[in-house]
């Protein structure tokens, strides 16, 4: 009798196990990341490419450290810009939970749709497939394997997955809406272990974010808010806030509704590698768990930054409003006292003429290749520094927007040629106050 009695548990318990990982697994059914903040993507398709280049995102997350079969999770994502209105991206999810595993495959493509000056909205689809599967070589006892009740409810199985979202971007602001499953999913409900029928429209995710600039382009504060709805789930809010410095550390924390509180440590090295880390305090909804939750991020950035960037009219040999002095003509602002060649050491001069803004700050920067003097995360950042070595030097500068990262850049020359800007940017660098110009290729 006893024998039956632990059977039945045991059978239960794996039952159990089954039911949350089916839960957490059907089409990336609202995974749970603390450093959500680093890459949406992995919760809405609709962020694909938001890095302005191709990046890939590692992850591994360590529930409950100190339990056996806690739950255990690894991603792997990647996105891309492939056209200045297209993106492209994948993403590899795996759950393991004591007994019980899931993997999920997953391809999107990305389209965003301009509404204006730094305002678009995104639309992101991904589709590919799931599978779920318990271990059952761990089980040495006869009895369990043989049962016909384990195989009748828990199988091995195969299935498709889609997730559809949203994303509207306005000058630094996101708000995102996303749907992790488009398909109707039958799964074993807790209560006596009925079927439930997950409904696509009534499981979804609304996710905000902006950025604020607390300093001339070196302290920048993130706050993002973020909402789950799931059917079998009680709703769920989760609020975070980040704190980025001179672009090289960030650091920040979170709480989750009727979960519990977070915090994130990350660092930036050079323009290739981030690591982030964040550490989930015991959950409150669960007694005698004798550690939190551990999880790592990875982001590797791969290749340079793209610029798509709509047409406009580009004259032969560069812009107009853009010349430096590579042809020697008339200036375009104001008549400096000394020619810019002569004033090698960018001695301040008197300026002659009234800045023109409306028509040397362009709203999106053109095709081609540039000599970048500085870039900034805000309009009135850019403005300040172009109008100062315009006014102050008398050197022939503009400045643009790019809307695929978010960026202000104040640039000293473009062109079409890519031999010309590279003979500019030597020049340039010859000065002591834009010694450290590079060049920027926008396609």
């Amino acid at each position: 009798m006893q024998d039956t009695v632990d059977r039945i548990l045991k059978i239960a318990l794996i039952l159990i196990a089954w039911h949350g990982t089916v839960m957490s697994s059907l089409a990336q059914q609202t995974p749970i990341y603390s450093q959500f903040f680093q890459n949406p993507y992995v919760y809405n398709p609709a962020y694909a490419g938001q890095n302005n280049r191709a990046v890939a995102f590692l992850n591994y997350r360590r529930q409950w450290i100190g339990i056996d079969g806690a739950p255990e999770t690894s991603s792997l994502s990647f996105h891309t810009p492939a056209k200045r209105n297209i993106a492209l991206g994948g993403l590899v999810y795996y759950d393991k939970r004591s007994l019980l595993k899931s993997t999920s495959i997953s391809l999107s493509f990305t389209y965003k749709a301009f509404l204006g000056d730094q305002q678009f909205l995104s639309f992101g689809l991904s589709g590919g497939v799931s599978m779920n599967n318990i271990q059952l070589d761990n089980i040495n006892d006869p009895a369990i394997l043989s049962d016909p009740a384990l195989f009748d409810l828990v199988d091995n199985n195969l299935s498709p997955n889609a997730s559809f979202g949203l994303r509207y971007h306005l000058k630094g602001f996101d708000l995102g809406f996303s749907l992790p499953s488009l398909f109707k999913r039958e799964v074993v409900g807790v209560e006596q272990f009925t079927t439930v029928e997950l409904d696509p429209i009534k499981n979804y995710t609304i996710m905000a974010s902006k950025k604020f600039n607390l300093g001339p382009g070196s302290v920048v504060l993130e706050p993002h808010l973020l909402y789950r709805v799931t059917e079998t789930l009680p709703n769920q809010l989760e609020a975070l806030a980040v704190v980025h410095l001179m672009e090289l550390i960030w650091f920040g924390g979170s709480y989750r509704q009727d979960y519990g509180a977070s915090a994130l440590l990350g660092l930036n090295i050079k323009d290739m590698l981030s690591v982030g880390y964040a550490y989930e305090f015991a959950s409150t909804l669960v007694n005698g768990i004798p550690d939190g939750t551990h999880e790592v991020q990875l982001r590797i950035n791969l290749g340079k930054s793209k610029e798509f960037t709509r047409k406009i009219k580009v004259e032969e040999g560069g812009n107009r409003d853009a010349r430096f002095y590579s042809d020697g003509g008339p200036g375009i602002f104001m008549d400096a006292p000394v020619s810019e060649q002569e004033n090698s050491q960018a001695v301040p001069v008197e300026a002659t003429k009234t800045l023109d803004l409306d028509t040397y700050y362009h709203d999106e920067m053109t095709p081609g290749h540039y000599v970048i003097l500085k870039k900034y995360n805000s309009f009135q950042e850019a403005y300040q520094y172009w109008s100062g070595i315009v006014s102050g030097y008398g050197h022939k500068a503009s400045f643009g927007y790019s809307s695929r990262d978010d960026i202000y850049y104040v640039f000293l020359f473009n062109s079409e040629d890519q031999t010309k800007t590279e003979v500019e940017l030597e020049k340039t660098k010859l000065l002591e106050l834009f010694d450290d110009a590079y060049s920027l290729e926008i396609d």
